[in-house]
Parts: structure tokens; C-alpha cells; sequence
């Protein structure tokens, strides 16, 4: 503030206009709990304290006017008398090894002004614009700042648990519920697949009952026919019962039944003779008459293929005899070789004859590779017919024995469909195709007790259906269909592949923004903390005034010994450097001690302990001298580069305040009081690195809870105890030496959001 140890008069004036005094201070609540006035000398303690004795000091600095020679107050060490003898000067020049001279030095041999400063910091953003740099060069640049922000705000959240913790349970609970959501629709999804493959496969098997149903007209329609007509009734007691020679010799010799036919004994029975005769070949037109009709009228087109009759179970008559016009390419059914085909001999075809004459409707089977070469959907219907007697007396026993059973039945009437036509115009191999899927059909034919899975249609890559499918069984047929369906790319869809990782890098994403977002208000929160009470920004969040009363609190005044002419002489950046470095410093100190930083004015300091630290006045007034101490110690290992070091003065004095915000721009915490100007007054009237306090400021401290402070009082040029202090007369002031630890503190200064207004 000057380069003199007594303040001239401007400064008086810069101290009364910075921290104005808001006239509350009579009007406080409380008062300091010694009245020690301001015009008498201070009462004896009896504290038990180490206090320096006036005839042990040093001699007293020079005048204030005299700038030639200075002396300082000794401390209570020997240190302490080196430390003032060592940094003592007369003038201040650019020869000297003071910091100011050292700077001065730098200038005269053609140092830039500010390479000091550019040298320990980095360029703003608009002078990195300004440089030339290659992309390298800005990569690198930017690879820095992104390092360091990154270590910044990643310390900031790990060691702040208001931060960490809750984005570690978004990231849990986002991941958490992600990872569900996308399950449920995987699920969803999957189940809508099988549902679909399901339905595919039901209007498959629809198709084919609907088919079987069309077939089943002409089954009945043949078999009204046979019941009707008289010629057809005969047909089976003509062919009548098996008779072989070769093994019933002597029952077949008169036998009037139609032999077996040569060289096909057990398979089939030779029924040329019968249909060499008249009746044989007048039924044969007439069965070709009405099954042409019924064919033509069926409505299943190519699909049906042969229209057979077979009494007694011996295919008698077939229609068409050799089919062409049903097949492409040429090829034609020929189905001579089933002609006289003695089905309930046959042992590959015995099982489903023996289960067509019992049943009561009609029975499929197959598809099956038939004599005629393809592979034909088989449907029987047994036509059921009692025993008749003809005009002539002759009675017809319609008898048909199965397992020992025998029963009125005529025998069958089979139609024959078109296997592979029946796929094709199903569009089975379309519409799994369109919809992405595999598919399998299956019958289960049972042959001799064991049971045997056949394939009747499949798609391409059927194997597929082999590990994850939906298996449906049909109505058509009675041999166990079976449809198996899958997805080319399984049920499950595939998003969910990619889903998962998603859920995951995008929980992740989101939980880092969320800690940005609270690292960046955490940092703000600190920035508002360090700037006021934590109850002044709630004040100013709800749009309220900010004022707040202190019945007691310590206000801590510095500046720095030649500030004035120095600052003068040096470019702004030198000093900002300087000044930087140094209150940096005490800054951590006052954390330390739970001190609220005010403000810095130029070189000045200005703190105040008891504002935003709840703690009584002697307990303000000891926080405040410790942090004084270790504020003078930092300034005495204070040194640039080359050695050079700074002085400082400082102040204290204890009462009653006013604080608060003053306007809406640029909002700032401020005391007001005659306890501000009374600390400024401290100050001014300070020596070089010496701590004055006020009488307050002593009886607080003399109260201390844990420490014993060494005191001295403090005596004008002429011997006298006290100083004359402009605006308050003469005041008993005292030195601040040291302290001693007298007992463990019970409270730390742990919570600086809380303080003593109200």
C-alpha cells in the first residue's frame, strides 16, 4: 500500500472507501467479553503467557519519513533477528537483492516484461490463436489440456462422494434397467416369432385338411355309388376270400375265389378272368363312367390322381388306369402293377388296411413311394355293407375278417393325391421362405412296434430346426404328422447382439455426462463457497437480501512493504506473477485454519475468522493470529529463483460486523463496520513483517482455548505505551510473536459452510 512503514493519509482514505462502514457496529448484538477501552492502558492478566518485555526488544524503526534507515521489532528467536538483518535495507534499487530488484535487473539486461510470467504459465486461448503453430504442435497442446482436464475432473469425482456415489448407482441402475428393458423385448419378441412360426404352420396344416376334406367327397361319393348299384355289390363275393394252392391245396381246388396271380402270390391276386367276362368288362366302363365324373367334379384338379375301388382289400378297378395329363414333363402314373394289389396281404401295406375296415371314417396315409413310382397321399374309406339276398334266393355275404374279427364290410374306396403337387400348391416353401424360416415336416409311421420318423418335406437348410424350433403337430394324417419351424437367425432377434453392448457404452456415456454435469456444479458450488457463505447463496438463490451480524469476529489486514513505488516500475504481469504465487499460498493457510478469504485489494489481504466458521470470539481471534504466524512464516521462505525475497505488515482487530451482498451485478461478500476500518488501521500503522493487533484482538487472544501467544506491547518512539491511530485516538496495541500448543483443540475448523449470523 506504500513504500513508507506509516501510511499516508491517501491510503487512510483507500481503506475507509474499500470497506465502508455500515454504522452497525453500536448497534450489534453482544459485545467483547472484556471492556478494554480505547484511551487506557490494558488491564494485568493473569493467564499464565510469555509475554516480551519492552527493554528486550530491538530499537525502534526510524521515523516514518526516513527512508534511509529502518530497523524491525525483534521476534522472540535469534532466527528471527537474522531473518530482518538479512533481508534489511535502506533503499530500494535495481541493484539490490530484493524481489522488485531483481525484477528491475532482469529489465535492464533486455528481458521481455513478461517472460517471467509466460515462462511459468500457459498462453490463453486467444494467444495460442495468435502463435504460429504446426497441427502437431496444436495436437499436442490440446492432448495436454484434455489431460489434464480429464485428471481434474476424474480426482474432483472419485474424491467427493456427493458425486461418485451417484453415478455409480445411475450407472448400475441405468445398466440394470437397460439391460431389462431389452430383455423384454428380446422376449417379447421372441415369443411374437414363435407365435407367427406357429400360425405358419397351422395354416399349413389347414391347407391339408382342407385338401383331405376334398378328397373325402369322392370317397363317399364312390362309396354311395357301390351300395347303390347292384353290379357293384356282387364285386367283392366274386373275388371272394384268398385261396392259395400252394398252401391250401385242397380247399382251393373248387374254390370260385380269384386265384393269386403268378409269381406275385403274396402281394396280389389275379383278377384277368374275372375281368376278361362281360360283367367284368361292363363294370369296368361303368366304374370309368362314374369315377371320370367324379374326378372332373372333386375340385382338387391334377392334385387327385387315381380313384380306386378294392373289395374284399384287392384293388380291383383304378382310374385312370395310366395318368399323363396330371404330371408335366412327359412322365406318366401307370398303375397296371397295382391292378389286383391284395392289400390286406401286404406287408408293407397291411397295417393301415387292416385299420381302414374297423374305422369308421376315412384313413390316410403317407405320402408314401407307391408301386406306380411316386410318392402318393393315400385316403381309404371303408365301405360298410350288410348282407343282401338277391331275387333269384342267392344270398350275398359281405364279410371282411381282420385279426380274427369279421366284419360287414365290402371293402375300400381309395383315392390318390399328387404329393408333390399337394407342396406345391400349399406354398409351404413360399411362405416360410418369405417369412425368413426353416421348416421340417415329419410323419411317424409304427412298424412292428418301433416307431419311425419320416421326412416328407423340408426347406433348404432344415437343419437348423435341429437346435431351437417350434414343433407343431397337424391334424392331416393319421401317422403322427410333426411340423418343426425355425428362424433362419434363431427366435431371439437379432438386435440383441448389439443391444446389450449398447445399453452398456450408452449407460457408461450418460453416467459420465451426469458427472460432468455434477463436477461442474460441484466446482461451481465450491467457487460460489469460496467466494461467500454457503447461507448467503441459499440467500441469493430465493432472491433474497444478503445481511448478516456478527456480535464478534477477527478481521486480518496485510500489504505488502513497498508495493506503491515497486509496482510502479514493474510490468503487470511481473506482479501478477508475484502476487500470484504469494497469496496462493496463504490461501491454503487460510483453508488451514478455517478463515474466509475477502478479498484482495492490490497488494492488500483481507480475512476474517468467525464469519464462516461457527466459533466464539476468542476462538476467531486465535484461528486469525495462527493464520497471521504461518502467513508471515510463508512469506519468509517466499523467494524467486534467483533468492530475492518480499516483506509484508499485517493487522488484526476484533468486533462486531456487518455482511452482506451489496447489488445484483458482480455480487461480492462484504464487511462493513468500524471493526474493518479499525483492522485496516492495524495494518497501516504495522512495521515491515509484524503482526499488530488491537486491544480486542489482545483480550481474545488471552482467552485463547489452545494456545498461548506471545505478546508484546507495543510503545511509540518515544517509550510510551500505545500508538495514536487516526480516527480513534491513542489505542494500547500489541505484537503477535508466536504461540504454543497448551492442549488439544476439541473442535477442528472442519465445516466452513457454517458461520455465526443470523
Amino acid at each position: 500500500m506504500s513504500d513508507q512503514e506509516t501510511p499516508a493519509d491517501g491510503n487512510d482514505q483507500q481503506a475507509e472507501t474499500t470497506l465502508n462502514d455500515a454504522g452497525g457496529g453500536d448497534g450489534d448484538a453482544g459485545s467483547p467479553p472484556s471492556s478494554i477501552g480505547s484511551d487506557t492502558p490494558p488491564a494485568a492478566t493473569t493467564k499464565a503467557m510469555r509475554r516480551v518485555s519492552y527493554a528486550d526488544s530491538v530499537p525502534m524503526e526510524s521515523a516514518p519519513g526516513d527512508a534511509t534507515a529502518q530497523t524491525s521489532t525483534s521476534r522472540s528467536s535469534t532466527s528471527s533477528q537474522k531473518f530482518f538483518r538479512r533481508r534489511r535495507r535502506s533503499t530500494v534499487s535495481a541493484g539490490s537483492n530484493h524481489l522488485w530488484g531483481s525484477m528491475l535487473r532482469r529489465r535492464s539486461q533486455g528481458g521481455a516484461g513478461g517472460d517471467d510470467w509466460d515462462a511459468a504459465s500457459n498462453l490463453t486461448d486467444d494467444e495460442y490463436d495468435e502463435v504460429a503453430m504446426t497441427c502437431w504442435q496444436a495436437f499436442r497442446v490440446g492432448a495436454r489440456r484434455s489431460a489434464m482436464w480429464t485428471r481434474v475432473t476424474l480426482r474432483t469425482a472419485v474424491t467427493t462422494p456427493s458425486i461418485g456415489l451417484p453415478c455409480l448407482v445411475f450407472l448400475v441402475i441405468s445398466i440394470s434397467a437397460g439391460l431389462l428393458i431389452v430383455n423384454e423385448f428380446v422376449n417379447s419378441e421372441t415369443e411374437s416369432r414363435k407365435s407367427k412360426a406357429v400360425k405358419i404352420a397351422e395354416q399349413t396344416d389347414l391347407f391339408f385338411v382342407r385338401v383331405l376334406e376334398n378328397a373325402f367327397v369322392p370317397l363317399f361319393t364312390m362309396a354311395q355309388f357301390v351300395q347303390e348299384l347292384p353290379e357293384f355289390r356282387e364285386l367283392d363275393v366274386r373275388i371272394g376270400s384268398r385261396c392259395d394252392p400252394a398252401t391250401d391245396a385242397a380247399n382251393c381246388t373248387n374254390s370260385e375265389s380269384v386265384p393269386v396271380m403268378s409269381g406275385k402270390s403274396v402281394t396280389h391276386r389275379d383278377l384277368s378272368g374275372l375281368f376278361a367276362t362281360p360283367y367284368g368288362k361292363a363294370l369296368d366302363a361303368r366304374f370309368n363312367t362314374i369315377a371320370a365324373g367324379i374326378k372332373s367334379n372333386s375340385g382338387l384338379g391334377r392334385a387327385l390322381v387315381n380313384i380306386q375301388l378294392a373289395p374284399k382289400g384287392v384293388v380291383s378297378m383304378l382310374y385312370p388306369m395310366v395318368n399323363c395329363e396330371d404330371f408335366d414333363g412327359g412322365y406318366c402314373m401307370n398303375n397296371t402293377g397295382a391292378w389286383g394289389h391284395d392289400l390286406l396281404n401286404d406287408p408293407n401295406r397291411v397295417a393301415i388296411a387292416r385299420a381302414t375296415v374297423p374305422a369308421d371314417g376315412v384313413v390316410t396315409a403317407g405320402p408314401l413311394k407307391l408301386i406306380q413310382g411316386e410318392d402318393t397321399f393315400i385316403a381309404r374309406l371303408a365301405i360298410n355293407m350288410e348282407d343282401e339276398t338277391l331275387p333269384d334266393g342267392t344270398v350275398l355275404k359281405h364279410r371282411m375278417v381282420v385279426d380274427g374279427v369279421e366284419y360287414p364290410c365290402w371293402g375300400f374306396a381309395v383315392v390318390l393325391l399328387n404329393w408333390a403337387l399337394l407342396k406345391e400348391e400349399s406354398k409351404i416353401y413360399d411362405e416360410f421362405e418369405a417369412e425368413k424360416m426353416q421348416f421340417r415336416l415329419t410323419r411317424t409311421d409304427v412298424k412292428g412296434g418301433k416307431e419311425k420318423v419320416v421326412i416328407i418335406a423340408e426347406s433348404a437348410n432344415s437343419q437348423i430346426v435341429e437346435d431351437g424350433n417350434v414343433t407343431l403337430s397337424l391334424d392331416t394324417g393319421d401317422n403322427g404328422w410333426t411340423i418343426a419351424v425355425a428362424y433362419d437367425d434363431g427366435f431371439a432377434p437379432n438386435y440383441k447382439v448389439w443391444a446389450y453392448p449398447l445399453i452398456i457404452f450408452g449407460s457408461i456415456a450418460f453416467t459420465l455426462l451426469l458427472m460432468l454435469i455434477l463436477v461442474s456444479k460441484a466446482e461451481h458450488e465450491r467457487l460460489l463457497l469460496n467466494l461467500m457463505p454457503r447461507r448467503a447463496i441459499n440467500k441469493l438463490r430465493k432472491g433474497e437480501v444478503v445481511v448478516d451480524r456478527f456480535s464478534m469476529v477477527t478481521i486480518f489486514f496485510s500489504d505488502i512493504v513497498g508495493y506503491t513505488k515497486m509496482s510502479a516500475e514493474m510490468t503487470p504481469m511481473e506482479v501478477m506473477q508475484m502476487l500470484n504465487s504469494l497469496y496462493s499460498r496463504i490461501d491454503q493457510l487460510a483453508k488451514k485454519h478455517g478463515v474466509m478469504k475477502i478479498e484482495t485489494i492490490g497488494d492488500a489481504y483481507i480475512a476474517v475468522a468467525g464469519v464462516k466458521t461457527k466459533c466464539t470470539g476468542p476462538e476467531a481471534a486465535e484461528r486469525m493470529a495462527l493464520f497471521a504466524l504461518d502467513a508471515m512464516d510463508a512469506v519468509r521462505q517466499f523467494e524467486s529463483e534467483d533468492g530475492s525475497s518480499i516483506a509484508i505488515r499485517a493487522g488484526l482487530a476484533s468486533g462486531p460486523v456487518v455482511a452482506g451482498v451489496v447489488g445484483s451485478s458482480l455480487p461480492k461478500y462484504t464487511l462493513f463496520g468500524d471493526t474493518v476500518n479499525f483492522a485496516a488501521r492495524m495494518e497501516q500503522t504495522s512495521k515491515k513483517m509484524m503482526i499488530q493487533v488491537s486491544p480486542t484482538t489482545q483480550r481474545m487472544l488471552l482467552d485463547a482455548p489452545t494456545h498461548d501467544f506471545a505478546l508484546e506491547d507495543r510503545r511509540d518512539d518515544s517509550g510510551e505505551l500505545g500508538i495514536e491511530v487516526k480516527g480513534k485516538g491513542r489505542q494500547y496495541t500489541s505484537w503477535v510473536h508466536s504461540a504454543n500448543l497448551t492442549k488439544k483443540p476439541q473442535t477442528a475448523p472442519e465445516d466452513p459452510e457454517k458461520g455465526l449470523g443470523r
